[in-house]
This record gives structure tokens, C-alpha cells and sequence, in this order.
């Protein structure tokens, strides 16, 4: 090891005791806590997609949440000045995609949906609807002139920086219209926008997207990520974009199995690093067993699967068994009785069988479904024969079946020099190994430094703490236990994540959802005497140039402060948070403050007083 390597190290070890000390002073016991008082999220496990989308739907000031349940509908809940209340759901199906942003200027919340399609059978049409202010909704009509594709992400960008917000979508191509994954399109006034181009693409399963901007031209630049491989696609003079994969990440191209990107100015330095976080892809079958807990997981998909030894103490206790259409049947025993369950088939299926309730195994298990049958002894067999995905969790399992390890896949920090990107993951601390399937950053104590929250994988026969890692002044992270975002329902794997200010205190508070799991909703308890501003964004001074994609820039000493509104690691949806957090640490002087709307437009802000919100643009 390098002289150089060791000095980082020990600096890192240093400052790592150094702010721990100083963040559990401020603080006695956990960061986040969550309460069902706040929002009364549904106590069932589902299917869920990407991370929540958060936007003032109704413009009373309060942020509200759009959280979708795959294949079923999209929630939505209304901020009643820091407490929720559940609203009547207006889109339903196989949902994927959501952006949401006022296009058209008619001083309305606009919602694009992109549909899924179907397994590739049924491709769909992007949809539209308005939410007015009195929280009714208008539209849901098809964008028909679009093409039809088994659609994934949907993102707003001013591609070509004249105000207007054109419209980029993602698709799961088949193989043979491998080109036709990246559309771009142009806004026109009618919220129907015009079919540019289609933009490089990358592995068939680089079908997430991310925004960034790479060089700080204020040209909002594109990743597509996934697969085997990610594409870096630079925004050009207007509507036009060039590969410059190779030139920006040269072999970290081939970064496998990206579950999401994250933008995060790690030294305040003005460039934007990202933080790339890894999963397998819901196809492999898995096999966990919680030896403490006598607990066993399994995720079975597309293809016949038995455990055929199953010691069990008592009776075959299963919980948050999840089946997808078509294939929702349990068949018991040896005469294969067909178990009445729940008519709720999106949700989690619990239940208890006897060994005379299930006695027996059937010779013929051609039909599509689960069996579950008592061999005697205390021994059990289990057989998936399902196309869609099936999991559960099996209780008192009292010796190890046979398993299968989740590989490591490591996270992976990369630092932004003036466009050229380095792997700085070990030298910064980030030393996580296992499988994560998403992540936020946000200065969560204020302290003047962004910090990150990452979302494990997980193993699903476990209750276990997320991952909170405390930026240590731009010289290293230090992962912080104890802080309170915990995953308790079994049978789940992690989705996506959000930071905003829910109640309008001054410090980022937490949004995320579980796969086959629950939404949670975690208020940021942090007892912090460091300072903040907020900047409330809105079109610009000369309504020539909508919200979406402004930058604002704040200068402190010699730290540089950049928040993009739109900007997330969600890798489908898009939010519209315009109020942009700054944690300031002890500073009380703000040397500038400048928003720049995308098309250029630019206004000075005068920031007299700490920790309060100001208002840029109409």
C-alpha cells in the first residue's frame, strides 16, 4: 500500500471517530423514527415500482406522494400541512413509469404514465392526467401518436433549453427492436409533444435512466443503466445528444447489474460525483434460511422449483406469499384441494396448514400453482410450478435446507474531475459489499456535507437497518448505526427511495418502499443546531421557462452548493420537489445564490437569514 493510501486511510479513521462523536452528541438514540399518526400506510406487502414520486399535486404548499403497487394502481396521498391523508386512486394496471410537472402551463399538475406491456404481448400507450387544485382529476386519455412499447421510464427534460419540457421514455425492447429502447420527444403546447429520435442504447436490460449533468453546460446529459453495461449520452446544442461512453468511463462502462445512479456532490466542489448501487435482476431463483429465527425465504420464477425436505416444528406456517397473474393457485395435500385464499390477489396471502389438512404429495403437479403437502415426521415438500414470480417465508423451519447465497455486488462511489470519473469507493470508506437496490443522497443533519442512505437488497428471512453513511467533510463516509430506517417485513427485497421535507422543519425526512413489501414514511428526529435554507423554485421570472430542470447554486466560504430540481436516483419515475434543501453547518453567510432556469434565464437571491425558505422566480 501506497504512502499516500495509508495517510487517506487514517484520515478517514480519524474523522470517522471524530464526527461520529459529534453526530450522537447532537443526537441521543435514532435519526429517523416512523409513526403511523403521520401516514396510514396499508399494512399489507405488494409488489411495488421504483421509488415514491413527490410533488405538490394540489399546490397548497405541502408536498404530496404519488406510490405505486406494481400491476395494480397508483396510491396517492395528500399532505395535509405535514400529515397524510389517503386520496381516491386515478391510475390502475401495470404501471411503470411516472414523471409529473405542470407541461403544458395552464397552472395545472400534469401526470405522464407509462404503462408496462403485458410480458411484450400487450404494448402500451403513454397516458396523461391533470390534477386540478381542488384535488380533482381530469384526462387519463392515450397519447396515441406515440409508439407502443413495454414501457419503463419516463423523464422531463428541456432538451433543447427553450423552456418547454420535452419528454424522454424508456422501453424493455425485443431483441430484434433493440434500437427503439430511448425515445426522445419534443414538447409542443398540447401536451402531445412530437417524436425526435431515438437515442443510443446500451445492454437490452439498460432500460433504467438517470439525469445528471456531467460538465456543468446546464445541458442535462443522459445515463441508461441496468444490464450488463451503462451509456452516457451528452446533451448537445438543441435537441441532439452524443455517446461519449467510452471518453467519461472508459472500463467502468461494464459496471454490471446497476440498480440505481445517484448524483452527490461528495466534496462540494460544483461537479456532480454518482454513487452507483447493484442488484441481481428478479429472475434467479433464491433460497434463505434464518437459522436465529427458524425462518426459510424462497423466490422462485419462471421455471419449475421443489424443496422437497422441509423439517418443520408444528404446523406449515407460510407468510407473505406472493403469486402474479396468471398463476394465483395453492394446491394441498396429496388430493391437491385448492386453497381458498384472499380475493386481494395483489397482496401478501398469510395461512396456516395441519399435517391432515395437507397430507400427502400428489403425483401429478402438471397444472400451474404452488404445492404444499405433509410427508410425516415433520417433514414437508413444497413445489413452484409458476411463470410468474412466487415467494414466501416459512415459519419454525427447524434444520437448514439447502440455500443459495446472494452474490456480492459491490457499490461503487465515483468521483466527478472535471468529467473524467475514477472509482474513489475504498478511499472514501464506502466498503459496501452486498446487493442494494437503490439509494438518496441529502444533507441529513445539515451539517453542510450530503450524505447517502442506500437500500439493501436484502436478505428477505431477515429484519435488518439500512445503510447511512455520514459524508465526513469531503473526505470520506462513516457508516452510522443505530439510526432507525429499519426493514421489518419478511419476504420483501428493497425498492426505491426519496428525501423531502414533509413537514417543512428544515431537515430532509425519508420516503421508500419494499419490494413485496410496504411503504414507509420516516421522520428526520435529528436534534441538530446546524443551519439550513430553502429555496422554493418556480417558473421563471419571465414565465418563459417551467420549473423542471432549474439549478440552484449557492456559494459559502469556499463550498459549492448545487440542487436540479427533477433530479433523483429514481430510475423510471421523476419527481417535481421545487423546494431545494441546503444544509449550511455553522456557516450563517451566504456568499451568492443564484437560480438558472433551463432556458437560461437567471435570478439573484438575497440571503439576509439562515433557516428559512425563499422564493425564486413567479
Amino acid at each position: 500500500m501506497s504512502f499516500q493510501c495509508i495517510y487517506s486511510f487514517l484520515t478517514v479513521v480519524f474523522l470517522a471517530a471524530f464526527f461520529q462523536d459529534g453526530l450522537q452528541a447532537q443526537h441521543k438514540g435514532t435519526i429517523f423514527s416512523e409513526s403511523s399518526e403521520i401516514v396510514r400506510f396499508e399494512k399489507k406487502s405488494r409488489r411495488k415500482w421504483d421509488s415514491p414520486v413527490i410533488c405538490d399535486l394540489d399546490q397548497d404548499g405541502y408536498l404530496d406522494l404519488l406510490l405505486t403497487d406494481h400491476a395494480r394502481r397508483v396510491e396517492v396521498y395528500w399532505n395535509n400541512k405535514g400529515r397524510f391523508d389517503q386520496g381516491t386512486p386515478f391510475i390502475f394496471g401495470d404501471t411503470h413509469g411516472i414523471a409529473v410537472s405542470d407541461i403544458d402551463r395552464d397552472g395545472r399538475i400534469d401526470v405522464i404514465v407509462q404503462p408496462g406491456g403485458g410480458g411484450g404481448k400487450k404494448l402500451s400507450q403513454t397516458r396523461v392526467f391533470t390534477i386540478n387544485k381542488d384535488r380533482t382529476v381530469e384526462g387519463g386519455q392515450a397519447l396515441s401518436h406515440l409508439e407502443n412499447s413495454r414501457g419503463r421510464a419516463v423523464k422531463l427534460i428541456d432538451a433543447d433549453n427553450n423552456g418547454d419540457l420535452d419528454m424522454l421514455l424508456t422501453a424493455f425492447a425485443a431483441k430484434k427492436t433493440l434500437s427503439h429502447a430511448n425515445f426522445m420527444y419534443k414538447a409542443d403546447k398540447q401536451k402531445k409533444f412530437s417524436f425526435v429520435d431515438y437515442l443510443p442504447h446500451g445492454h437490452r436490460f439498460s432500460m433504467r435512466a438517470a439525469l445528471t449533468d456531467i460538465d456543468n453546460d446546464r445541458d442535462t446529459d443522459l445515463l441508461f443503466y441496468g444490464g450488463s453495461n451503462f451509456v452516457s449520452v451528452m446533451g448537445l446544442e438543441g435537441i441532439a445528444f452524443e455517446n461519449k461512453t467510452n471518453k467519461l468511463f472508459g472500463e467502468l462502462k461494464n459496471t454490471e447489474n446497476v440498480s440505481a445512479i445517484t448524483n452527490i456532490d461528495i466534496d462540494n466542489d460544483g461537479d456532480m460525483d454518482l454513487l452507483l448501487t447493484r442488484a441481481k435482476h428478479p429472475f434467479e431463483t433464491e433460497a434463505q434460511y434464518n437459522e436465529s429465527d427458524d425462518l426459510f425465504y424462497f423466490f422462485v420464477r419462471g421455471k419449475p422449483y421443489e424443496f422437497d425436505s422441509l423439517k418443520i416444528d408444528g404446523d406449515f406456517r407460510i407468510e407473505n406469499l406472493q403469486m402474479a397473474y396468471p398463476h394465483f393457485d395453492v394446491f394441498v395435500g396429496r388430493n391437491t384441494r385448492l386453497l381458498k385464499l384472499d380475493e386481494d390477489r395483489h397482496a401478501q396471502q398469510d395461512f396456516v396448514l395441519s399435517h391432515d389438512e395437507a397430507n400427502g404429495f400428489p403425483e401429478d403437479t402438471s397444472a400451474k400453482g404452488l404445492y404444499i403437502g405433509s410427508l410425516g415426521n415433520g417433514y414437508w415438500k413444497i413445489k413452484i410450478n409458476t411463470k410468474s414470480p412466487t415467494s414466501g417465508v416459512i415459519h419454525q423451519v427447524v434444520a437448514k435446507p439447502e440455500t443459495i447465497n446472494l452474490e456480492d455486488m459491490p457499490v461503487r462511489l465515483l468521483r466527478n474531475d472535471k468529467g473524467d470519473f475514477e472509482d474513489v469507493s475504498e478511499e472514501f470508506g464506502v466498503n459496501m459489499l452486498e446487493q442494494a437496490s437503490g439509494a438518496v443522497s441529502g444533507d441529513f443533519d445539515n451539517d453542510g456535507w450530503t450524505d447517502m442512505v442506500i437500500i439493501k437488497y436484502g436478505h428477505s428471512a431477515e429484519v435488518f437497518e439500512q445503510v447511512y453513511y455520514k459524508n465526513l467533510e469531503g473526505k470520506g463516509f462513516e457508516k452510522v448505526e443505530g439510526h432507525g430506517v429499519i426493514r421489518t417485513e419478511l419476504g420483501a427485497t428493497g425498492a426505491g427511495i426519496e428525501a423531502f421535507d414533509y413537514d417543512k422543519d428544515g431537515d430532509l425526512d425519508i420516503v421508500y418502499g419494499n419490494e413485496r413489501g410496504r411503504w414507509h414514511l420516516f421522520t428526520n428526529e435529528l436534534d441538530s443546531r446546524n443551519h439550513y435554507v430553502v429555496v422554493k423554485v418556480g417558473n421563471s421570472p419571465t414565465g418563459k421557462s417551467l420549473a423542471m430542470g432549474a439549478e440552484l447554486t449557492l456559494v459559502v466560504g469556499d463550498k459549492i452548493y448545487k440542487r436540479t430540481i427533477g433530479v433523483s436516483s429514481a430510475y423510471s419515475c421523476q419527481s417535481f420537489d421545487n423546494y431545494l434543501h441546503v444544509g449550511l453547518g455553522q456557516s450563517k453567510k451566504v456568499d451568492k445564490a443564484e437560480i438558472v432556469w433551463s432556458n437560461g434565464e437567471r435570478q439573484v437571491l438575497k440571503i439576509k437569514k439562515v433557516n428559512r425558505t425563499y422564493f425564486a422566480g413567479q
